[in-house]
């Protein structure tokens, strides 16, 4: 109530038009805010309009609070409750200079930052028509001030999403007259964490390189660029708790997990920060690819305190698989009726592990090993495992999960022609199973073939991905196959 209060006497303050003073009390509160220190920024904000009280940034980074609150929360009540301040803040926005490049930027940025906030609450239509206003507003600004930086994280993200959007779904962004591409994206927001300083926008560096780890691990066929991103961590990411989740998540796909358990159990903790539990997950499942004893530890502090949904599902499924490897199968049951229970299926990972739960196929012990070890970097230790004779495959299922693992291990070795040998093993055996293992397989040998700069068996091998029957992990692998089309169209016209 005290802050709707603050922004109905504002609206009353601000006369002809509002100011835009991006001053230190706002530059200090924006760092707080991306390390998830609210209480602290608030503060700032407060002093901030008592003093400049026709200033409008610091109704922007309000806005950022409430839009990460939302997100690392996932609190419904917050998003119903908070919801009722857009409108207010869009109106005083517009009563900003016209004129200046701010104006158009900030109402931007409120309407994008809600629209990914509704898309995660499942309301599609309307964060369509947000992103295609804040799309809008950043292009029309693009062509009033070509220089403005701001503006480039968020084009930049929205360049790499369009980019990444399914052929059959395209239709939807050219409807609405939006245009982009992951690399255009990629562009973007390198331009701005390496000319921030120079540009005098030094807060927006942290930004920048948080979308760009985004796109890097989500958009990009080689995972393996995101590691170019690890130098430009400096010191004070080690206190902004939003560039410690990227950076683990980085050296978690980079073959670095024992440096991703080091960060995230020493990250700073405490009432000043608002709780981050999917750092808890993360943790957890850092902890598991190195088969720890107490990886079980950090997924119960997950499942105990995060009140959303997400992760929540596949929380349950990862601890099913601890036990099942101490072997102790009755816990394992007892966890995965608790995938059926508890959370959503939104996320790709919790889909497949409510799959695993209402299949009741219990995985290969030597296979899950592997899998495990290799999601954290442990190449030759996975690979070794496999190749022991203990490694019983009694099933189409694991033989064809067993091409498809030393696929992926060969290809993380860099050998590719032994990785295309195995992937294609696993399209041969697995293309009409319902189960990941071929699709994938059929994307990274893609991934392969495109990085070998081969576009015409990339394009074959993306193309019979999205013809697989699988429904695990479907919708990530597809829209990675997707972005690969996107890719070799824009790579083709360029050559």
């Amino acid at each position: 109530m005290k802050r709707y209060l603050w922004l109905v006497l504002l609206f009353i303050s601000v006369h002809s038009y509002g100011q835009y003073d991006f001053s230190s009390r706002c530059i200090e509160a924006h760092a707080l805010i991306t390390s998830l220190r609210f209480d602290e920024a608030r503060i700032l904000l407060k002093e901030e309009q008592t003093e400049n009280s026709a200033n409008l940034i610091p109704i922007m980074l309000e806005n950022y609070i409430d839009f990460l609150t939302i997100i690392v929360g996932e609190d419904e009540m917050a998003f119903d409750s908070l919801g009722k301040l857009r409108h207010e803040r869009i109106r005083l926005l517009k009563k900003g200079d016209k004129e200046s490049p701010w104006y158009r930027s900030l109402i931007a940025q409120v309407n994008l930052q809600w629209a990914f906030a509704r898309v995660r609450f499942g309301e599609y239509f309307t964060a369509a028509r947000e992103i295609r206003r804040a799309y809008l507003l950043l292009e029309e600004n693009r062509e009033l001030h070509p220089d403005f930086l701001p503006d480039k994280v968020g084009l930049g993200i929205m360049y790499a999403l369009i980019g990444s959007i399914p052929d059959n779904y395209r239709w939807i962004a050219s409807l609405f007259s939006m245009h982009g591409s992951v690399e255009l994206g990629r562009s973007e927001l390198f331009e701005v964490l390496t000319g921030a300083d120079a540009a005098e926008y030094p807060y927006l560096k942290n930004e920048a390189l948080f979308f760009l780890s985004f796109v890097d691990l989500n958009l990009q066929a080689d995972k393996s660029k995101a590691q170019e991103l690890l130098p430009y961590y400096g010191d004070e990411a080690s206190g902004n708790l939003m560039l410690i989740f990227s950076r683990a998540k980085i050296l978690m796909l980079t073959a670095h997990n024992d440096e991703a358990i080091s960060l995230l159990l020493n990250r700073p903790t405490g009432q000043a920060y608002y709780p981050f539990y999917y750092l808890d997950f993360l943790s957890g499942l850092a902890k598991l690819n190195r088969l720890d004893d107490d990886a079980n530890i950090y997924f119960l502090r997950f499942t105990t305190n995060f009140k959303g949904n997400a992760y929540v599902k596949e929380a349950y499924q990862k601890l099913a698989w601890y036990w099942l490897l101490q072997g102790q199968s009755d816990k394992y049951h007892d966890y995965m009726k608790k995938v059926v229970l508890y959370g959503d299926d939104f996320t790709d990972g919790d889909k497949q592990a409510l799959t695993e739960a209402q299949t009741g196929e219990i995985p290969n012990l030597c296979l899950l090993r592997a899998r495990l070890l290799f999601d954290g970097g442990y190449y030759h230790m996975a690979d070794s495992l496999m190749d022991r004779s203990d490694c019983h495959l009694d099933s189409d299922r694991d033989r064809t999960e067993f091409s498809y693992r030393k696929g992926r291990i060969a290809h993380a070795c860099g050998k590719y022609d032994l990785a295309l040998k195995w992937y294609d093993q696993a399209i041969e055996k697995g293309g009409t199973q319902p189960y990941y293992f071929a699709a994938n397989a059929a994307l990274k040998a893609g991934n392969i073939q495109e990085s070998l700069v081969n576009f015409d068996l990339a394009e074959d091998y993306y193309k019979r991905c999205l013809k697989m029957p699988a429904k695990e992990y479907k919708t990530s692998i597809h829209q990675k196959a997707k972005a690969g089309l996107n890719r070799l169209k824009d790579k083709r016209k360029s050559l």
